[in-house]
């Protein structure tokens, strides 16, 4: 296995253990130990729609903003949420555009262009921080999940973070989560 494989491929691991039916405890992935009882929604766009092209990349026409979501907030045993926007049908696998973590327990909303305050952001599967809008390559239609954790504790990490660390962490604390998914691109 080579060095530029390697994280790719954890990232991967991990993502699949997120977004799945199966969540992360220590090295064991644990199937169906976490429910799906948080509701996902947008003003801006439903289930299974096109994402308006003003969260696209420039080069799509968009002006990169990032999404208004609105959740359901898990009940009780929360002491952070969490957010993770991917894309599943990326050529190398799945590409991770933002995570946002260490959202208030009581949030249920993120306005459009604005990161909540003390929410932390992790790099992205481009090595940046924040939000990388979505620019499927030219003539392909993506899936963009936006999905929301609800965490039993803060993620100990600092803002700024490596992907597969936030990610990990997150699989270690989640106690329910719920998702939306969406399309991009050309049909």
């Amino acid at each position: 296995m080579t060095t530029l494989w390697r994280p790719f491929s954890l990232a991967a691991v991990v993502l699949l253990s997120l977004s799945g039916c199966s969540s992360l405890l220590g090295n064991k992935i644990v199937r169906g130990s976490v429910p799906d009882s948080i509701t996902v929604t947008s003003p801006a766009f439903r289930e299974g729609a096109p994402i308006p092209v003003r969260f696209a990349c420039k080069q799509e026409g968009g002006l990169g903003k990032t999404p208004a979501l609105h959740w359901s907030v898990a009940s009780t045993g929360v002491g952070a949420q969490a957010l993770v926007v991917d894309d599943p049908d990326a050529p190398s696998g799945a590409y991770v555009h933002w995570v946002l973590f260490n959202i208030d327990a009581k949030a249920n909303e993120i306005l459009e262009g604005v990161v909540p305050p003390h929410a932390e952001q992790a790099l992205n599967t481009g090595g940046g921080p924040g939000y990388a809008p979505p620019c499927p390559p030219k003539g392909e239609l993506h899936r963009y999940r936006f999905t929301v954790y609800a965490l039993h504790e803060k993620v100990p990490l600092p803002n700024g973070a490596k992907l597969n660390q936030v990610l990990s962490e997150i699989a270690e604390r989640t106690v329910a989560r719920g998702r939306m998914t969406v399309r991009f691109g050309e049909q």
